[in-house]
């Protein structure tokens, strides 16, 4: 019985939201300005909610709805779709593939411990020598920096356009891009291991190198396997949208599906894009379990022990070359289906291409006329970053709820006898709401932007209800899951006294976990910051059009100008989230 007093004391001793703290006069400003910035952002993107009931609008959608169904499914347009999304594996295959070979040693020269800090260079401190390396070491994280800050979708524009339409254009933007990801993440995992092997191996007279390959590696090697394998899902959603911008796979033929105004097959092919990623998913998560430590002990128990266990073991030696034979045999494949074959690399046409283009970026365009012009882009970007966040905090929060298997579905601990109706209310409820959410967070930003285009116009205003749709399955599924994963102790309390399930959610879940919440916000809003400056590239306002147009006049030093301008707000945003972060921790 006391511990039940403890446990309801600790359920229901979170209120500070109620105390007079809480209207401090510095919280009283912040909130004044919240409001005040999005009344600019309201006005900047040109929000017109009339538009939204307005007759034409409805029409609009219903032609759109009726159109979509039923998807095309006759056989010579299934081809079509078949092309397309192994078009769209190959080039995240390849991609990854180039992505890890560039990004390791990369990620070796950028890792701290190795050649700016630490026990191994506190000896060489000082001299010209440590110097250099260190400062090579930084320019090395700031080069990874800047290739992780500019979108994909902006790295597939420009190899578009120095080497041309397809896929092969679209691997060398995943290469590209994913360096950068995987590069800091790598240089975070080397900088994690553990440092006393490697001061063991110094002291033998080991180089850097040596050191690298046999005390870092060792040790980093299965968070590098795991990450790389989550690199390859992300890598498959990417190659799905390059296409938008001519980069080759199943995003071209939604792009060209919608722009014809041929919404059942647009259903088709999003169909194919929802289970390619299913797929890939289930793939990758399988292999992330066989990865980890146990799971080698829990194969076995599936073979039977004594006398097959020599079999076993030959069985096993036999199919791990034909492992690596079927690996190098889908590389190659993969390699040939996203366009790397002899012609486009005859006469060094590709790289020649390629640096007349970097040429033409250099020195960027910094007009005085170009530059305040780019300003209300700029706040454009911004504008639907952070209206497009709220929209997605708003229906994200609310389909949350009816998604949180602890509020809705039936607990053993929960008082009194269910029935079987209700309990299938609860199960419909539960499942209909997980459906909604991963229908939204399947479906592209891109995509989206397409469809608010025909429903209520282009603009920034798409944009935004775009990116509010999509970050709306994103945040609502992972609301859900972190109040899922709260500690139960004081859920039992209050259900204990009789609780329900608003009850449970206000003072049971929200004081455990909203800290949490407000990390996951603040790194969506840092996610859609990136994409509000390439919804412009198919009509959706911000800094995509101005990339576009560029693109398509020549003038590429404005274009240089441009990719600083993203490079900027993108570490603007990331000093704001980290900042966030801090302060939470230290709360």
């Amino acid at each position: 019985m006391k511990t039940l007093s403890n446990a309801n004391s600790a359920a229901l001793d979170n209120q500070p939201f109620l105390s007079g703290r809480v209207w401090t006069p510095r919280r009283g400003a912040a909130l004044v300005a919240v409001v005040f910035v999005l009344v600019i952002c309201w006005q900047i993107d040109g929000v017109r909610l009339g538009t939204i009931f307005q007759r034409s609008t409805s029409s609009a959608l219903w032609t759109l709805l009726r159109g979509l169904f039923p998807p095309d499914l006759s056989f010579g347009f299934l081809r079509i779709v078949c092309r397309a999304l192994l078009s769209t594996l190959a080039t995240a295959i390849a991609g990854t593939f180039l992505s890890v070979l560039i990004a390791i040693p990369l990620a070796a020269l950028s890792t701290p411990i190795l050649w700016r800090r630490g026990n191994l260079v506190s000896a060489d401190e000082g001299n010209l020598a440590s110097t250099l390396r260190a400062a090579a070491s930084r320019a090395v994280l700031a080069f990874l920096g800047f290739l992780r800050a500019i979108p994909d979708l902006v790295w597939g524009l420009l190899f578009v356009t120095a080497v041309g339409l397809g896929s092969l254009a679209g691997t060398l933007a995943l290469a590209v891009s994913y360096t950068g990801v995987l590069g800091r993440v790598y240089a975070d995992a080397f900088a994690d291991v553990d440092p006393r092997p490697l001061e063991a191996l110094q002291a033998i007279g080991a180089t850097r190198g040596q050191i690298f390959l046999r005390g870092i590696w060792p040790q980093a090697r299965p968070t590098v396997t795991a990450y790389t394998l989550y690199s390859f899902e992300c890598c498959v959603r990417a190659a799905s949208v390059l296409g938008f911008v001519g980069a080759g796979g199943i995003g071209y033929e939604i792009s060209l599906s919608m722009r014809l105004f041929e919404y059942g097959q647009a259903m088709t092919l999003i169909l194919a894009f929802v289970l390619l990623l299913a797929s890939t998913d289930v793939v990758s998560r399988r292999l992330r379990q066989s990865l980890q430590p146990n799971a080698g002990q829990a194969e076995n128990t599936w073979f039977p022990q004594g006398n097959l266990t020599s079999s076993q073991g030959r069985f096993r030696s036999v199919l791990r070359p034909a492992r690596y034979v079927v690996v190098v045999a889908v590389l190659i494949g993969s390699f040939y289906f996203a366009g790397f074959t002899r012609e486009p690399f005859e006469g060094a046409r590709i790289l020649g291409n390629m640096l007349r283009f970097c040429r033409g970026m250099f020195p960027p365009d910094f007009g005085k006329d170009f530059v305040l012009g780019l300003g209300s882009l700029v706040l454009q970007t911004l504008a639907i970053s952070i209206l497009g966040t709220l929209i997605g905090i708003i229906i994200g929060g609310f389909l949350a709820i009816p998604a949180t298997s602890s509020l809705v579905l039936p607990q053993p601990d929960s008082p009194g006898a269910r029935s079987v109706s209700d309990r299938g209310l609860r199960w419909s409820i539960f499942l209909a709401t997980r459906l909604l959410l991963n229908v939204l967070r399947s479906i592209p930003d891109l995509v989206w932007v397409l469809i608010c285009i025909v429903v209520i116009g282009i603009g920034p205003f798409a944009g935004t209800v775009a990116i509010g749709l999509h970050t709306a399955g994103v945040l609502g599924k992972l609301y859900a899951e972190t109040l899922e994963e709260v500690p139960r102790k004081p859920m039992e309390a209050l259900r204990a006294l009789g609780a329900g399930p608003f009850q449970l959610l206000w003072w049971g879940l929200w004081p455990q976990a909203k800290r949490m919440l407000a990390s996951y916000t603040i790194v969506r809003w840092e996610t859609n910051l990136r994409v509000s400056a390439i919804l412009g590239l198919v009509g959706g306002g911000g800094l995509g059009q101005a990339i576009y147009n560029n693109v398509q006049l020549g003038f590429y030093s404005r274009l240089g100008t441009l990719l600083l301008v993203i490079y900027a707000l993108v570490m603007v945003s990331d000093r704001i989230g980290d900042t966030v972060f801090r302060r939470s921790a230290a709360n």
